[in-house]
């Protein structure tokens, strides 16, 4: 055709999986031969194909309606009564640990979805040495009367039973500024756990024990998402995998169906079975026996669970007949805090937990350095004191890093006089926020009960 070349001349890369051209491909899987084997499966001369989770086909998966209708062991000889405001759960089966084949290394490795003890971890590394690196300080600020006014304003407002007239009209004579001081020490910290997991083998490479001897737990490489940050990874150990016959189904891929039992019908909920039922003629000023509109006189309904074939897709297997066990590692990384707040007010101190501040120091190590030259004792004493119970604190879990921060947080008390009444708020936080638990007009539509 005029404007294309001649198809021998186009020369297309052969997709992956499929024999170069002129070459046909023999059977499945390839030969030594041909081409590399398909994605998924060990190369020729690795594990045998005849081996113990390397199945020759892929599997196929069950679908509603499949092999015919399917005569289940006592089947109830009268549908159940359909109860469509209550749905019905199938029940779980714990699988059975007989014949499990037991790994190296993994003698303490727990059941079907919980975890076994925790792995000890490697020895930690030897303690700092030498000097700190130098640590230097930053300073908070103060705030003047008019934002502390515009402050409680803000408060009022945010408080819909509050009067305002107070916040507007009160008199300030005092203002006291300081600065709350907040030091967070985080150690992030992993814990290690195995346990035997099972997933629906939809096909593919089987990873199992005659590929080796399986890496000890803290051997499997694996990294947080995120540092400083509380999350859970799991992992498949290596050379622990097999397939195996669904416990739950038998390997058929299908359950009786736990609505019907088994019938493929229900009795019609609205008559009983009955297909008739008793309304109110007022024609005739009393009750008649009138067709069931639910189910149209039958009685019986379809069962719309299973669509009336008795069965349902194993919950376990999801219709693939067979499973993948396999040990899980369960990779918990944990941020462990502590803090200490040093305030000097009659403000409650936890309220300076959750608001900002300036950051006047942080540091972030391995390990860190205990403060010990900010020029407030209580606050050098107390790191010292987080920081040594943390080396020891955990001992089932490996220390990855650690981080130490000293906030200040600026407090300003208020002394002010509104009619007869003196007393006084607090402003904390960059946001400004404010504590006042006196405050006098805190009835609604702020009315006064002096």
């Amino acid at each position: 055709m005029a404007g294309y070349p001649p198809p021998q001349q186009v020369q297309y890369p052969p997709f992956q999986g499929q024999p170069p051209q002129g070459q046909v491909q023999q059977g499945y899987p390839p030969s030594q031969s041909q081409q590399a084997p398909q994605q998924g499966y060990p190369a020729p001369g690795g594990m045998p194909t005849n081996m113990p989770g390397a199945p020759q086909q892929q599997p196929q998966q069950w679908q509603p309606g499949q092999g015919g209708p399917y005569q289940w062991d006592n089947v109830p000889t009268v549908p159940p009564v359909d109860k469509p405001d209550e749905e019905p759960t199938p029940e779980y089966i714990q699988p059975s640990m007989d014949g499990v084949q037991q790994i190296q290394g993994y003698e303490q490795v727990g059941g079907f979805g919980q975890d076994g003890a925790s792995m000890p971890p490697p020895p930690p590394p030897p303690p700092q040495s030498g000097e700190p690196p130098p640590m230097e300080f930053d300073s908070a600020a103060n705030i003047d009367e008019q934002q502390c006014r515009d402050a409680m304003l803000t408060f009022v407002a945010e408080n819909c039973c509050y009067g305002s007239g107070c916040a507007k009209d009160m008199k300030i004579s005092n203002i006291q500024p300081s600065s709350a001081l907040h030091y967070t020490l985080e150690t992030f910290c992993e814990g290690r756990r195995t346990g035997y997991a099972l997933d629906p083998y939809r096909g593919g490479y089987v990873d199992g024990p005659e590929n080796g001897m399986a890496p000890a737990p803290w051997m499997i490489p694996c990294s947080p998402s995120q540092m400083f940050h509380t999350h859970v990874q799991k992992i498949e150990v290596p050379h622990t995998a097999m397939v195996v016959i669904c416990h739950r189904c038998s390997g058929r891929g299908f359950l009786r169906c736990h609505r019907c039992y088994g019938c493929g019908q229900v009795r019609c909920h609205t008559c009983g079975g009955d297909g008739r039922v008793s309304r109110y003629c007022h024609e005739t000023k009393r009750h008649e026996q009138q067709c069931c509109h639910s189910c149209g006189g039958d009685g019986r309904k379809r069962c719309y669970t299973c669509g009336g074939d008795g069965r349902v897709t194993c919950h376990e297997c999801q219709g693939y007949c067979r499973l993948k066990r396999y040990i899980e590692l369960t990779v918990r990384f944990t941020n462990h805090v502590e803090d200490y707040i040093m305030e000097k007010t009659d403000m409650p101190d936890e309220l300076v937990r959750d608001v900002s501040g300036i950051l006047i120091f942080e540091q972030t190590l391995p390990q860190v350095w205990p403060i010990v030259a900010y020029p407030v004792q209580d606050i050098n004493a107390n790191s010292v004191r987080l920081v040594e119970k943390h080396r020891a604190a955990f001992p089932s879990e490996r220390q990855l890093n650690q981080r130490q921060q000293l906030r200040a947080v600026p407090v300003t008390e208020v002394n002010y006089k509104w009619k007869e009444v003196n007393t006084r708020f607090w402003v904390y936080g960059h946001e400004r926020k404010v504590y006042a638990p006196d405050y006098p007009q805190q009835c609604c539509w702020g009315c006064e009960i002096l």
